[in-house]
């Protein structure tokens, strides 16, 4: 370029600076967006290589059909757990899930509540939502509300529980719980 070509174009960044900024930062981020385009397309290609050489070496394993079932029951199980983890912010639904083991056993909730998780390592990709609940009717209710309570889709601990009669020889019983349930973080 000759000299007045150049004074023409420094005359008319000056003159329309901001178009002239939007234009270089523009360019600046086309090439930076092409080296991260490249360099996931390689990261891309390792992955295939790994994972052709992951199935390779399973195919060659006696085990590896039984490597594959189990693999994919694992993940099946990790997928059923994520979809029933619990959100402590979503108190409705939380409390929910117990009132629907109340329907179903015709059991009575006297008294849910959800109380404060504690802080967790920030590693941890779960908490324990804390519950407390009183729950009366027969034993038999009762015992279908606990029964349901554990093998339920959520995963649940049993902190402490208190089991009595609400009055001698009554068939009311008296069940309150301390429960933990699996949440997201």
């Amino acid at each position: 370029m000759n000299r007045p070509s150049l004074d023409q174009l420094g005359h008319l960044l000056r003159r329309h600076t901001f178009c002239a900024m939007c234009a270089g930062v523009s360019l600046v981020l086309a090439v930076a967006i092409g080296f991260l385009w490249q360099w996931l397309a390689g990261l891309e290609i390792k992955y295939g290589e790994r994972a052709r050489a992951g199935d390779a070496m399973l195919s060659t394993l006696v085990t590896g059909p039984e490597i594959r079932r189990e693999l994919a029951y694992v993940r099946e199980a990790a997928r059923r757990i994520e979809e029933n983890l619990v959100v402590e912010t979503n108190l409705a639904e939380n409390l929910w899930y117990f009132y629907k083991f109340e329907e179903q056993t015709k059991a009575r909730l006297s008294d849910l509540r959800q109380l404060s998780s504690t802080p967790v390592e920030s590693k941890s990709p779960y908490r324990l939502i804390p519950y407390k609940l009183r729950l009366t009717g027969t034993y038999e209710q009762v015992a279908g509300f606990l029964g349901g309570l554990e093998s339920g889709p959520r995963l649940a601990v049993i902190n402490s529980f208190s089991f009595r009669r609400r009055e001698t020889g009554g068939p009311v019983v008296v069940l309150e719980l301390d429960v933990g349930l699996l949440g997201k973080r």
